[in-house]
């Protein structure tokens, strides 16, 4: 059995070599080139894959999708929106939060144009909302659509791409606008999804810090149901959110103001008839719930301008 060098994880072994694969396979990004790790490649034969996925029975019952940024889910995007179905898009690394596609309001004319990532944020065409308003509109996934850079034959993400798709069922659970049932769909190259006994490696498990486990990992050649998927039960911990990951993503930022907000309302009694009795001087907020504040107001300031 090959042993793993001590300075190489299994996942970069792996990664290592689906790259050197990928190459042969993947369609060029016009900006980013071949460097696969700022996107998710498309690849040739991925109208196979798409058709294999729009075949699941959790997709034709789906009303609404979550499918993440990746060029390699654009035909996804595309036929779900003929379909009729509403898909939800959060933007690259989630700097611009997410966008909204809705068929009945983009027109089929402009349809394949929505799909891409290029023209989904344009006049008229899909509509970016905080998350406050994805809760506020009643908005509800019923399945996620996800692409990556290397899956294992069980459904777990050994190499993500930029997309942020964990970050993304986080911030959603939380807010409850993804139940914590919903099927996850995988898409990809057959030579993106590895079997790590090839390598002498140990089957990778989805681990306990917030990795979501496939339901189904599907490639041109083949559709992989995975049997009880591990999925996070629970929203955002912000105790172990990393402070740059903080302040560079701005939906983290609007969760924790809302956060902030629902704790000072619940602690003052807000709306209460015994605060009512109470007629207590206002207290002054702590300097956390001053920070809450400042940011709802930011976000508000944003939403009217």
């Amino acid at each position: 059995m090959a042993v793993t060098p001590p300075s190489e994880s299994p996942r970069k072994l792996l990664w290592a070599s689906v790259y050197r694969q990928l190459l042969r396979h993947a369609l060029p990004d016009s900006r980013h080139n071949y460097d696969f790790l700022s996107f998710v490649p498309s690849f040739r034969g991925a109208d196979d894959a798409v058709a294999r996925a729009t075949s699941l029975s959790c997709y034709k019952e789906a009303k609404t999708l979550l499918v993440t940024s990746d060029n390699s889910l654009e035909g996804l995007r595309h036929q779900a929106l003929k379909d009729g179905k509403k898909v939800l898009v959060g933007t690259y690394r989630l700097r611009r939060g997410f966008v909204l596609l809705d068929p009945q309001r983009i027109g089929e004319g402009r349809l394949e144009v929505a799909a891409c990532l290029d023209g989904m944020e344009k006049a008229g065409v899909g509509r970016r909302l905080e998350l406050a308003q994805l809760r506020d509109e009643g908005v509800e996934i019923d399945m996620c659509a996800v692409g990556g850079l290397v899956f294992n034959e069980r459904g777990v993400v050994v190499w993500e791409g930029p997309a942020l798709f964990e970050v993304q069922w986080a911030l959603l659970r939380d807010l409850e606008v993804l139940g914590p049932r919903a099927p996850v769909v995988a898409l990809a190259h057959e030579c993106q999804v590895v079997d790590e006994a090839r390598f002498g490696l140990e089957v990778i498990r989805a681990e306990g810090n917030g990795e979501v486990q496939c339901d189904f990992v599907v490639t041109p050649e083949r559709t992989l149901e995975v049997e009880d998927a591990v999925k996070p039960k629970g929203g955002v911990d912000f105790s172990k959110v990393d402070p740059e990951a903080l302040n560079n993503i701005p939906p983290l930022q609007e969760l924790k103001g809302i956060r902030m907000m629902e704790q000072i309302m619940s602690g003052s009694g807000f709306g209460t008839k015994e605060e009512e009795k109470k007629k207590e001087e206002p207290k002054a907020p702590s300097a956390e719930e001053q920070m809450g504040i400042d940011i709802v107001e930011r976000l508000m300031r944003g939403l009217k301008s």
